[in-house]
């Protein structure tokens, strides 16, 4: 019997440190709590569940962690969190700092780009935000959230840098600084902000640039010895008269008028212009002719005429002033100003997708036809645009009679061909005149454009009066936005297109020719 007992005390002492004691037993067993603590009333129970943690980038994970995430992301959230911190506390540098090195130790966390911006942006480091906020959109991030929220806020810097260059673009005009106040509003264009502010940019810019030809005229007044003067309506690149040239005269003769430091009068003379005709443009010194100087001195009893050229040089809408000392007939003051508007570069010769665009003749007559070919070294979506020397662009190809512009590689391409049932004429007014080819991996259309700008309204003001020649005209006109939209497109370089294509290359051509009557 006493063995008995000791067995069955050695049972239950096996029982008790091997865990198989029953529920009745644990109930009647006295615990003794830890010292200073209470002794609970019922034992919590701990169920197991499913762990699901929301991560900062807008996506749950899954149940279940891949082994190397388990390890990472609780580390990289924890050092999230601690940016979030110091970014509360007004602890700027700490934050950028911890961001910053998150994206070198993460980069398969994108969400850390769109913190680095948001870093840079509340402690008004707005040009690092605004360089942060579109990279963050440029690397298609899931987190459609922040992605919106990063547009906004782009639009947004962008509008308030543009304002902020508006104002001291306007104190710079104010000291008759037009040379940096130009620079200013350039740059505040160039960031795309919204149509508004778009607008008054452009409005500027033509105002402050007629009003620095102007003040370089007037500056050099002094040596004019009769200080009376004939502004005479700007010429086109043709010689003829334009509604541009005159709106350009009326402001210079204002501005001058403001100034007092000449007499001025207005003139408008089909002689005086036919004259005129033999002034180079671009012309910045020299002297004219003595015969014209002759003639004009017949004309005009004033000491000096001022007026110009306006017209579409190398893809840039150009102003160039001068005036003429009549006595002497010599320039004595010239300036040359650009207007802001549309410009792709070629792209460099030596890239590996080249397009190669020519006409058959440098020189045409009004009423010729002209011949266009074009070679790619890959296969292409091709456009066509011929850029007027009035500023007009047309759209020459692709066309309602031939609107297939896939072109193959390494195959001249004639434009119109032996097929086409249409011809290309060159019409008034003559000038320089270039022909743009534009080539893709992906079609560009008017409707992927217009789908673009939707968050892009800006203006250009190179849009030029829409010239339709009857139901029968071939060119389609180009409008403004859509220039800018295919200018935005161009210049980013790879980007993706609506409808999910991607832009994988482009390249960019010129040919340059004259026409003449």
């Amino acid at each position: 019997m006493k063995e008995l007992f000791i067995l069955i005390l050695l049972f239950a002492s096996f029982c008790l440190m091997s865990g198989c004691v029953t529920e009745k037993y644990v109930k009647k067993t006295q615990t003794i709590p830890p010292h200073g603590l209470k002794e609970e009333a019922e034992p919590v129970k701990k169920v197991p569940v499913p762990v699901r943690t929301a991560s900062l980038n807008g996506k749950d994970t899954d149940d279940k962690y891949h082994s190397s995430h388990e390890l990472t992301a609780p580390k990289y959230e924890t050092e999230l969190q601690t940016g979030l911190k110091f970014l509360s506390q007004k602890k700027c540098s700490e934050a950028i700092d911890l961001f910053s090195s998150l994206i070198i130790r993460y980069p398969e966390e994108t969400t850390t780009q769109y913190y680095l911006s948001f870093a840079y942006d509340t402690c008004g480091n707005v040009r690092d935000a605004l360089n942060g906020y579109t990279e963050y959109v440029d690397l298609q991030p899931d987190n459609n959230v922040l992605k919106r929220k990063s547009r906004i806020r782009i639009q947004k810097i962008k509008d308030e840098i543009a304002e902020k260059l508006l104002k001291k673009a306007q104190r710079l005009a104010d000291d008759h600084n037009y040379e940096h106040c130009l620079k200013r509003l350039e740059q505040a264009y160039s960031l795309f902000p919204s149509k508004v502010i778009t607008n008054k940019i452009v409005e500027r810019y033509t105002t402050y640039s007629i009003k620095s030809i102007a003040w370089d005229l007037s500056s050099h007044s002094n040596l004019i010895k009769e200080k009376t003067v004939f502004i005479i309506p700007f010429i086109s690149l043709s010689g003829n008269g334009s509604k541009q040239g005159k709106a350009v005269a009326d402001e210079i003769r204002n501005e001058l008028i403001n100034l007092r430091a000449l007499e001025v009068y207005v003139r408008d003379d089909d002689t005086i212009k036919a004259i005129l005709k033999e002034i180079e443009f671009g012309q910045s010194s020299g002297a004219i002719g003595e015969k014209t100087r002759k003639d004009l001195g017949k004309l005009i009893s004033t000491g000096a005429i001022v007026s110009g050229i306006i017209g579409y040089i190398a893809d840039t809408l150009k102003i160039n002033g001068w005036i003429i000392n009549v006595e002497t007939g010599k320039i004595v003051s010239a300036k040359s100003i650009k207007m802001l508007g549309w410009k792709i570069e070629d792209t460099d010769k030596s890239a590996g997708f080249n397009v190669n665009v020519w006409a058959d003749r440098k020189v045409y007559t009004i009423g010729d036809m002209i011949t266009i070919n074009v070679t790619s070294n890959r296969d292409c979506f091709l456009t066509l645009l011929n850029v007027r020397c009035n500023g007009e662009i047309w759209e020459l190809f692709p066309n309602r009679f031939n609107p297939d512009n896939f072109v193959k590689a390494n195959v001249k391409y004639t434009f119109p061909s032996v097929q086409d049932n249409f011809g290309l004429t060159i019409v008034d007014p003559p000038g320089k005149e270039y022909i743009k080819a534009i080539a893709t991996s992906t079609p560009i259309t008017a409707e992927q454009i217009s789908k673009i700008l939707q968050d892009d309204q800006s203006l250009l003001i190179t849009s030029a009066d829409r010239i339709m020649r009857g139901s029968g005209f071939v060119f389609r006109p180009v409008s403004s936005s859509e220039m800018r939209g295919l200018h935005k497109i161009l210049t980013r370089g790879v980007g993706i297109l609506p409808g999910n294509n991607k832009l994988e290359y482009k390249a960019v051509s010129t040919w340059s020719f004259e026409t003449r009557r």
